[in-house]
């Protein structure tokens, strides 16, 4: 059979993000969490609200490192709840190696982090969707809407590099039960199963942030944590007629309760 890689129906959960269960979220970068302003001045405190460099690896006087460096890096999150919508005036679009398009004109979701290492219980809400003028739809729902499984998955390494600060940070979604999404287009079935990865934004606090899933001709990007294999993360979808492969453009804003970072370096 073909395979698709429908890099897009997951997006929604973003961010947002290969089953990595709880026991392996272990003290080690990367890993979500906050970097905390304190009152004490200690040089194996970090120097700044990033909480990537130490006061004693800074480049100042050990007195000008002391007076900066009162930030601690605290793992995980305290208020867990996050949502997601597309960003105004942009569609999301899935598109086949084949060329064949579905296209959704708004998506939102909701879901929250578990721990230091994983993101979980998303639901992505898409509308508006559509292929070659064919309205789509999950069972029970109206015109256009289509919604997916619940959505979770850990964070890792993308790209490593030197210094650690500008290592490149990717989430993976998956289904946390059954298929990605099972929907229809005028009649015809489609379900979606698999994996899809898409890179965070890493080593800063944010309270909301930019997502993106990018894709070229049905070719998702990126498709791998580094030092995996090609292909190691993709979505698969059945319309009938067999598996191919296909990638998702869409835009989204995550905001989440309170500031969170995905730091690459504690």
């Amino acid at each position: 059979m073909r395979r698709i890689k429908i890099v897009g129906l997951c997006l929604v959960a973003v961010f947002a993000l290969g089953a990595m269960t709880a026991g392996s979220a272990l003290a080690s970068p990367p890993e979500f969490g906050r970097c905390l302003k304190g009152t004490e001045h200690n040089l194996n405190n970090y120097n700044s609200s990033k909480c990537i460099q130490k006061g004693s690896e800074g480049s100042l006087s050990e007195a000008e490192e002391l007076k900066k460096s009162v930030y601690t890096w605290a793992p995980g999150v305290v208020k867990t709840h996050f949502t997601t919508k597309m960003k105004e005036a942009t569609i999301a679009t899935l598109e086949t190696v084949g060329g064949t398009k579905i296209t959704c004109k708004g998506e939102t979701s909701e879901g929250e982090y578990l721990n230091t290492k994983e993101i979980g219980h998303m639901v992505a809400k898409f509308s508006g969707c559509e292929t070659s003028g064919l309205k789509c739809n999950s069972t029970g729902k109206g015109e256009g809407l289509i919604d997916t499984a619940p959505l979770g998955g850990p964070i890792g390494f993308e790209k490593v590099t030197v210094p650690a600060s500008k290592d490149t940070i990717a989430n993976e979604l998956h289904s946390e039960s059954g298929n990605v999404a099972e929907f229809k287009c005028a009649g015809l079935s489609v379900t979606v199963k698999g994996s899809v990865l898409h890179k965070i934004t890493a080593n800063a606090m944010k309270l909301t942030a930019t997502e993106k899933f990018t894709a070229s001709k049905g070719e998702q990007k990126p498709e791998k944590f580094a030092g995996g294999t090609t292909d190691e993360h993709i979505l698969e979808s059945d319309s009938g007629s067999g598996f191919e492969e296909a990638g998702q453009t869409i835009t989204s804003i995550l905001t989440n309760e309170e500031k969170v970072e995905a730091n690459s370096v504690v």
